[in-house]
């Protein structure tokens, strides 16, 4: 790859199978300084290869910190790409013994009291801090099975390699996007007394989505998580996790919000702003681990 933008061969690209294959093998089987180490060169070597996007990363920090110094700007699109690394390297070594010690301040308020009475609950998340490794600990932690919400990756097999090691955790993942009925399973899981995580800041292919201010932007959300939580009579809590250190993360969960079984398109639009009002309070506390790299 130049630093004109060519595109790397599609197998090399850096969202392949080969790269979460290689990178797998570093998180899950090499040595302790490996995985703490290792990730913050390869995320300083795709931030030098991606120049569209370090522009994009350089844009949202604009968005949450306004225009600074060429420098400072830099270093914090570097410092961004380098969180990123190092929360997916360590989301993939999830199963390694060592992980097993990762903070436990995921029983943080707000969780367990909604968790107590053996109801379902959904946490709204974005592509911000830990999202991938906070899943695995929610079922560690809580002892509850989980669902991550997910569109399928464009890459088959870089796919099914990251879902197994979700699995490993104690996590499974349903797709979206492909059929209307994809949401039953949701909705079983639920009733069921189970966990289901999504994400805020994609939106499902054929999906409707609800616009609310983000920044000095607008941020299409998922109507989807809105009306399930009504339809199955469970909270919708947003859960930011912040990477605070190597293997450690800290929860900053926002209010739990309750909708009518059948809500109005007033009342999703209104859970939509609270919940997104919530991510803007953690990217501003911590921008550099907002990973939004666009398509």
């Amino acid at each position: 790859m130049t630093g004109s933008g060519a595109r790397p061969p599609k197998g090399l690209a850096p969202g392949s199978a080969f790269w979460r294959r290689l990178a797998h093998a570093g998180a899950r089987h090499g040595p302790d300084f490996w995985l703490h180490w290792s990730p913050p060169l390869f995320g300083l070597a795709f931030a030098l290869a991606l120049p569209e996007k370090r522009r994009r990363v350089r844009g949202n920090l604009r968005s949450v910190l306004g225009r600074r110094g060429a420098i400072e700007e830099q270093l914090d699109v570097a410092r961004t790409f380098v969180s990123y690394a190092s929360c997916f390297a360590e989301a993939l070594g999830g199963a390694r013994g060592d992980a097993d010690r990762a903070s436990r301040r995921l029983r943080g308020p707000g969780l367990a009291p909604l968790l107590a009475s053996g109801s379902g609950l959904i946490v709204a998340t974005a592509h911000f801090g830990a999202w991938d490794r906070a899943a695995a600990l929610l079922a560690r932690d809580f002892g509850r099975p989980v669902l991550v919400v997910m569109q399928p990756e464009a890459d088959a097999a870089a796919r099914e390699l990251h879902d197994a090691v979700r699995a490993e955790s104690g996590v499974r993942v349903v797709h979206v996007g492909g059929h209307p009925l994809d949401g039953l399973p949701l909705l079983h899981h639920l009733r069921d007394g189970g966990i289901v995580a999504v994400q805020l800041d994609r939106v499902p292919e054929g999906g409707r989505a609800i616009r609310v201010p983000f920044f000095d932007r607008v941020l299409a959300v998922p109507e989807g998580p809105f009306a399930l939580a009504g339809i199955a009579r469970v909270p919708l809590v947003p859960l930011w996790v912040r990477r605070s250190g190597f293997l450690e993360y800290e929860l900053n969960p926002g209010p739990a919000l309750r909708l009518p079984e059948r809500p109005s398109a007033e009342a999703l639009r209104r859970a939509a702003e609270q919940a997104v009002r919530a991510l803007e309070r953690s990217v501003r506390a911590c921008p550099t681990q907002w990973f939004d790299f666009g398509a």
